[in-house]
């Protein structure tokens, strides 16, 4: 017996556009967003730095005074340095992050575009699903650490402004990204034993539904 069904066509053809000019649009975004960022340089480029060390948030790092053309935004534990002459390498690292989502969520909807097509027409177990999704499994890793790129900038900048870099904001862990990949190749791992199970279904002859 059939089960009721959670998506109709409409639903899932609406679905799978909105999903994929999202992620053409993201793409696009998270570019302009960074190459805008080098066309900037050299003027203030703003990174992230640790108050730690900092013996008043205004004016002095580690003891040493910041320079005319750099000021702090302190935060909660973690403050923005805005640095004036920035480069363009500093620009593009400190928008990086930006970027690398963008680019990954405009992948990303063309596979999960490619997901939703095979769902429309009865095939879920579409041979290249499970590639798709281990695709998406990838994808969540690299923007996972494209959100270090910031830091990287950091280093930079304070080198060039002659600063302790030891104290520099910590670099993050993307923990969440890393669970998200894994579980998402696991689920790939599932459809391609089911992709398995229905071809050999179809090869007997039997009904794969």
């Amino acid at each position: 017996m059939r089960g009721r069904r959670y998506a109709g066509p409409r639903f899932i053809r609406l679905l799978a556009a909105v999903t994929l000019w999202t992620g053409i649009v993201a793409a696009v975004w998270g570019v302009a967003y960074a190459i805008n960022g080098a066309t900037q340089a050299p003027a203030e480029v703003t990174v992230p730095v640790s108050l730690v060390g900092f013996a008043d948030p205004e004016q002095v790092y580690r003891g040493v005074r910041l320079p005319d053309e750099a000021t702090l935004r302190p935060a909660s534990g973690v403050a923005h340095l805005v640095a004036q002459g920035s480069t363009i390498p500093e620009q593009l690292l400190a928008r990086g992050d930006v970027a690398v989502t963008g680019l990954c969520l405009g992948a990303g909807a063309l596979l999960v575009h490619g997901l939703f097509l095979s769902v429309l027409y009865g095939e879920p177990f579409r041979s290249g699903n499970a590639g798709r999704i281990a695709g998406l499994a990838g994808l969540v890793a690299v923007s996972g650490v494209g959100g270090t790129l910031p830091h990287v900038s950091t280093s930079l900048v304070l080198a060039r402004l002659r600063l302790d870099p030891s104290h520099q904001a910590e670099m993050p862990i993307p923990f969440a990204h890393i669970a998200v990949a894994l579980l998402l190749l696991v689920l790939a791992e599932a459809f391609r034993q089911g992709g398995r199970l229905v071809r050999g279904l179809e090869e007997k002859g039997a009904d794969p539904v």
